[in-house]
């Protein structure tokens, strides 16, 4: 009896053993898969600078242009806005009603002392607002786009008097945060997604008749976009509703 359990016990210490042996080898094996697959993922800083024009007018209010500086340089680049619901401007009224719209449904003033301004967010907090969406099609082929989380615009108050004149509006600082998708990549992107990106710029009405405006991101030596892309992670999933839009964009 005393010599069954004798060996009894010392099957359970080698069978110990065994299972710890067999437990650091997974635990090493993981670590060598985490390992390569680490230093297999890859990530990318793209650098832009924008020129372009457009107008809130245009059905959709598309802003189109150069890149004219960076990793993107040489290319274009378009920003369309969703206009689902907004009204047309009645040429026979004094007023522009798809103007006033925009101002009242996406601008909210800020009156602190010294630094009046309205800041506009596209899109507003609202659910189910759509986002702005945006592209970048280099000279070389290669094509990376998205959606802008939001974009801010400032009108600055100069008078201080609480109403939005013409020559403030004229004048917008704007800035936004953008989202790069894979399903809009091509070319080099095609593999590449990206959860952050901004740029700084400004968009100022050059034609006050046809109300259309310059988007501008500087600068063509120092440019102020950053784009950061990686490969892992990335949403492939498009919903059917969207492709409408999307298609839209490449005709």
């Amino acid at each position: 009896m005393r010599q069954q359990l004798n060996r009894g016990l010392k099957t359970q210490k080698k069978e110990g053993v065994l299972n710890r042996k067999l437990l650091l080898g997974i635990a090493v094996l993981c670590i060598l898969v985490f390992a390569v697959a680490g230093a297999s993922a890859a990530t990318r800083t793209e650098r832009f600078s924008l020129n372009g024009a457009g107008s809130f007018m245009a059905h959709p209010p598309t802003f189109a242009g150069l890149i004219t500086g960076g990793t993107m340089y040489p290319g274009t680049f378009r920003v369309v806005f969703n206009d689902t619901g907004w009204p047309t401007d009645d040429p026979g009224t004094p007023q522009n009603e798809r103007l006033d719209y925009i101002i009242a449904h996406y601008f909210h003033y800020h009156a602190t002392v010294g630094a009046e301004c309205w800041d506009g967010y596209f899109p507003t907090t609202d659910p189910g607002d759509p986002q702005v969406e945006w592209r970048f099609y280099t000279d070389a082929g290669d094509t990376v786009g998205g959606n802008y989380s939001q974009i801010t615009m400032t009108v600055k108050d100069l008078n201080a008097n609480g109403i939005m004149e013409a020559s403030e509006y004229a004048n917008k600082v704007i800035s936004g945060n953008m989202i790069a998708w894979i399903d809009y990549s091509r070319g080099c992107f095609r593999t590449f997604c990206g959860t952050t990106g901004s740029f700084p710029g400004t968009l100022k009405v050059v034609n006050a008749v046809t109300m259309e405006e310059e988007w501008s991101v500087p600068s063509p030596s120092l440019p102020g976009g950053r784009l950061y892309l990686k490969d892992t992670g990335c949403a492939m999933g498009v919903e059917p509703s969207s492709w409408g839009s999307i298609k839209s964009i490449y005709r």
